[in-house]
């Protein structure tokens, strides 16, 4: 959420997303970006030391 990327999780490792039904491209490429730095920042916290 801090992204601007609303996610919830689904079972094992699905996310599941739900983008309106009409979206620009643009819309969605801004989407998949903000979602690959999101999952970026989590490897980072999860497997990084301190």
């Amino acid at each position: 959420l801090r992204r601007g990327v609303l996610a919830k999780e689904a079972h094992g490792s699905t996310i599941r997303l739900a983008p309106p039904l009409v979206v620009a491209a643009a819309d969605l490429d801004w989407a998949v970006e903000q979602l690959a730095r999101a999952l970026d920042d989590g490897r980072r916290e999860w497997h990084e030391p301190e």
